[in-house]
C-alpha cells in the first residue's frame, strides 16, 4: 500500500514540476507579476511537503532551500532576475533526476546545487515579514488568527493525518485549541464527528497559514483578529476560555468585538460575505486581499481539476484493444447477417454496427491528448538553447489545443525537438547578423498545429537564414549523393537533408554537425505513418511540415482486391474511384489521360508481383498526391471497412509498400497499403 502512495506522489511531483516550469517560464517574462511567484511558493510548499511525508528528506531539503529565496522576494527583500529563474529551473531538473533516477551521488549533486544557490542571495535565507508599528503590544510583528478546521468525513481515507494538522497549529506561537464534536444530526453526516477552533498569535503572515492547511484549504477558514498578541492579554484570554463551555462555534463579531475592547477600538470588521473575513485597517489590508485572491482562484483551478481523472496508459490501451475486437466481431456478424439473409439479424446488426461505432470513436477520443502537452519542454529547450548560442530567440505557439492519439504525442517529441534545434542553430542568425540584414534582434520559431480532413498537419517555422540550394547540392556532390551532371528540384535538394550522414553545419559541435538527427527524424515520421517535407528561402527562413493521422489503431478504408489477394486503402487518402477499359489504361509512358490532365498510373498487379491477367475492365482508385492525384489499378471494390491495425510482425518488416494488416469478417487478412512509399516511387520516376 505504502508503495502505490508513492507511486501516486512521484506521478503528482512530476505534475507539480511541469507546472512549476510553466511559471518560471512565464515568470521571466514578467518578473514583477506577484501571482506568479507567489505560484512558484505555493508548489515548492507542497512539493517540500510531500516529499517530508514519503520521507524523501533530500528533496524537501532541496524544495526549502529554493522555497526560501522566493519568501524574500515575496517580502520583497529580492527581486526576481534571470540568474533566479535559471537556478530554479536547475532546480527543478535535479528534482526530477533525484525522484526519477536516483544514485549514490545524489547528496553531492545537492550540496553543489546547494552552494550555487547561496551566491544567488547576498543576505542568509531567513524569511521575515513586514512591521506594523501601529500596534499597542511591544511584539508588532504579531497578529492574533482565528482558525476554524472543519474535517470532511473521509479525511483518513485520504491519507490525512489530523494530528499533524493540530501539531502544526499548535507550533504557531501561543494559543488556544478547542475541540468540538457534531450533535447527532442528519445535516451533519458529511462531516467528521468532530472539529476545532483555534485563536493563536504569531508572526506567521496570512499566507503562511494558508500554506500550512494546502492539502485541506476547502476544510480550514482563517481570518486575522488584530495586528495585536491578544493572547498576551489576560482578559481576552479569560473571555475565550469561557465560550470553551458553549456547543456552538465562536462568533467573529463577538471576537471583533472583545479585540475592539482590548485595543481600543483601532480593529473593525471587513466583510467579505463571511469568507475568511480580515479585521484590520493597516497598510498590509491591500497585500493580504491579494493574497487571498489568489488562493481562491487556485481552489477554483481545482475544482475544474474535478472533471477530469488519470487513466493509465496501459488501461487505454487495453480498452483500444476491446474495441478493435469489437469491431472484428461486428464485421463477422454482419457477413452473417449478408450471408443468411436473416431480416431479424440484420436489424439487430445495424444497431451493433451504430453502436460500435460511436464506441469506437469514444474510445479514440479518450486517447486524443492536445499537443500543448509537450510545449513545456519546447519552451525550455528554446530558453536554455537561444542562451547558451548566445542568440535571441521568441517562441511563438498557434493551435497547440489540437489534438493527437497518445501513441503518436508520445513518439513525437524527439523528432520535432530535433526540428527546433536545427532552428535554433542552423536557422536563426547570430544578432550581429541579424542587424546586417536589417531583421529584428530577437529571431522567431512559430509553431503551428491544424486539422485538415483525417490529418494533423505541424509546422515549424523560423525567419532565419534559409537553406541556400546551391551550397546543398555542393554538400551533396562531395558526400556523394548525387552526381555533378545530375538535374534536382530545389524541393529534391531539402529532401537530402534527412539522408543519414548529410548536414549543412559547418563545424562539428556538442548540437549539431554529424549528420545525425533529421534522418532519425524522418523514419519516426515514417513510422507513424506520416510524412515530413522542409521548404526554404534564403534569409527568409525555412518551413518543416509533418502530416501524420489523428489515430495509429483504427482507420476507415477502402477495401479492394487484386485475384484473391485483399488490400485496404485509407479512405483520407482517396479521392474517387473509376472503371475504364483496361486496354485503354496502360500506356508506354505509364500515364492516364482522365479529365483532361495526365494521370500517373501504379500497377499493382505488377508491383506486388501477383499472379494471374488483368480483367477486361479495371478499376483505377484516384489517391491525393500534393497538388495532384496518382492512380493505383485494382481488380474489385468491395466496399468501405473499418480496420483494425495490426503489425505483420518481423518476418514481413520489410514490405517496402505494405504497412500492416488487417482481420476480415470471415478471419481473412487484407493487407494496408502505404500510399505514401507509393507516392515517392511515383516520384522518383
Amino acid at each position: 500500500m505504502l508503495e502505490q502512495f508513492k507511486q501516486k506522489y512521484l506521478e503528482e511531483v512530476n505534475d507539480l514540476l511541469n507546472e512549476l516550469e510553466s511559471t518560471l517560464l512565464e515568470l521571466e517574462q514578467k518578473p514583477s507579476d506577484e501571482e506568479d511567484i507567489n505560484k512558484v511558493f505555493r508548489v515548492m510548499h507542497t512539493i517540500k511537503g510531500t516529499s517530508g511525508m514519503y520521507d524523501f528528506k533530500i528533496v524537501e531539503k532541496l524544495t526549502h532551500d529554493i522555497e526560501s529565496i522566493y519568501g524574500k522576494i515575496r517580502d520583497n527583500h529580492e527581486s526576481v532576475n534571470k540568474d533566479i529563474i535559471t537556478i530554479t529551473l536547475e532546480g527543478v531538473d535535479l528534482i526530477r533526476r533525484l525522484l526519477n533516477q536516483p544514485s549514490n551521488n545524489d547528496q553531492n549533486d545537492v550540496d553543489i546545487f546547494t552552494t550555487h544557490l547561496a551566491t544567488i542571495c547576498d543576505e542568509p535565507l531567513t524569511l521575515s515579514e513586514n512591521s506594523n508599528n501601529n500596534n499597542i503590544f511591544e511584539n508588532n510583528n504579531i497578529a492574533t488568527y482565528y482558525i476554524q478546521f472543519i474535517p470532511e468525513a473521509d479525511i483518513t481515507n485520504r491519507g490525512i493525518n489530523i494530528k499533524n494538522i493540530l501539531d502544526d497549529i499548535d507550533k504557531l506561537g501561543n494559543g488556544i485549541i478547542i475541540p468540538r464534536s457534531w450533535p447527532e444530526d442528519e445535516q451533519y453526516a458529511n462531516k467528521f464527528y468532530m472539529y476545532w477552533e483555534a485563536i493563536y498569535s504569531t508572526e506567521k503572515t496570512y499566507n503562511e497559514l494558508q500554506e500550512i492547511f494546502i492539502f485541506v484549504p476547502d476544510e480550514v477558514k482563517i481570518t486575522k483578529i488584530a495586528d495585536a498578541d491578544l493572547i498576551a492579554n489576560e482578559q481576552f484570554v479569560e473571555e475565550i476560555q469561557k465560550s470553551q463551555a458553549n456547543e456552538t462555534p465562536i462568533k467573529i463579531e463577538d471576537l471583533a468585538n472583545l479585540a475592539n475592547k482590548i485595543t481600543g477600538g483601532c480593529c473593525k470588521i471587513l466583510s467579505n460575505n463571511n469568507k475568511n473575513q480580515e479585521i484590520n485597517s493597516n497598510k498590509n489590508q491591500e497585500n493580504q486581499n491579494n493574497e487571498e485572491k489568489s488562493f481562491v482562484k487556485n481552489l477554483d483551478a481545482l475544482d475544474n481539476k474535478a472533471n477530469s481523472i488519470k487513466v493509465d496508459s496501459d488501461k487505454l490501451d487495453e480498452l483500444m484493444n476491446l474495441v478493435s475486437e469489437l469491431v472484428t466481431t461486428k464485421a463477422e456478424m454482419l457477413l452473417l447477417a449478408d450471408k443468411y439473409n436473416i431480416p431479424e439479424l440484420s436489424t439487430i446488426c445495424e444497431k451493433i454496427d451504430k453502436l460500435s461505432n460511436k464506441f469506437k470513436d469514444n474510445a479514440l477520443s479518450i486517447r486524443l491528448v492536445p499537443i500543448e502537452s509537450m510545449m513545456l519542454r519546447f519552451e525550455r529547450l528554446v530558453r536554455d538553447l537561444s542562451k547558451e548560442l548566445n542568440k535571441q530567440i521568441d517562441f511563438i505557439t498557434e493551435g497547440t489545443d489540437t489534438e493527437l492519439d497518445k501513441t503518436i504525442i508520445d513518439n513525437l517529441a524527439v523528432p520535432l525537438m530535433h526540428i527546433i534545434r536545427n532552428s535554433i542553430d542552423h536557422g536563426i542568425e547570430p544578432v550581429e547578423r541579424r542587424r546586417e540584414l536589417k531583421k529584428t534582434d530577437h529571431g522567431i520559431i512559430k509553431f503551428t498545429a491544424f486539422y485538415s480532413g483525417a490529418n494533423v498537419f505541424i509546422q515549424v517555422q523560423d525567419d532565419g537564414a534559409g537553406m541556400n540550394p546551391e551550397y546543398l547540392r555542393k554538400k551533396a556532390i562531395e558526400k556523394g549523393f548525387i552526381k555533378p551532371d545530375q538535374v534536382v528540384t530545389d524541393r529534391q535538394l531539402y529532401d537530402l537533408v534527412f539522408l543519414p550522414g548529410f548536414s549543412t553545419a559547418q563545424k562539428i559541435t556538442g548540437i549539431s554537425g554529424r549528420g545525425v538527427g533529421m534522418d532519425v527524424v524522418k523514419q519516426n515520421i515514417v513510422k507513424l505513418r506520416g510524412e515530413i517535407e522542409m521548404d526554404s528561402e534564403i534569409n527568409l527562413g525555412t518551413i518543416t511540415t509533418i502530416k501524420l493521422p489523428l489515430t495509429l489503431s483504427i482507420v476507415d478504408a477502402l477495401l479492394v482486391s487484386i485475384e484473391e489477394t485483399f488490400l485496404l486503402i485509407p479512405l483520407y487518402v482517396i479521392d474517387s474511384c473509376i472503371q475504364v477499359k483496361t486496354t485503354e489504361l496502360f500506356s508506354e509512358n505509364g500515364h492516364f489521360i482522365f479529365e483532361n490532365e495526365p494521370l500517373p498510373i501504379i500497377n499493382l498487379r505488377q508491383l506486388l508481383e501477383i499472379e494471374g491477367n488483368n480483367p477486361e475492365e479495371t478499376n483505377v482508385i484516384l489517391v491525393k498526391y500534393k497538388d495532384g492525384r496518382i492512380g493505383l489499378t485494382v481488380d474489385k471494390v468491395i466496399g468501405e471497412h473499418q480496420a483494425v491495425l495490426k503489425s505483420l510482425g518481423k518476418y514481413f518488416a520489410d514490405q517496402e509498400y505494405i504497412s500492416g494488416g488487417s482481420i476480415l469478417g470471415d478471419g481473412g487478412i487484407a493487407l494496408v497499403l502505404d500510399t505514401n512509399k507509393l507516392i515517392k516511387l511515383i516520384e522518383k520516376k
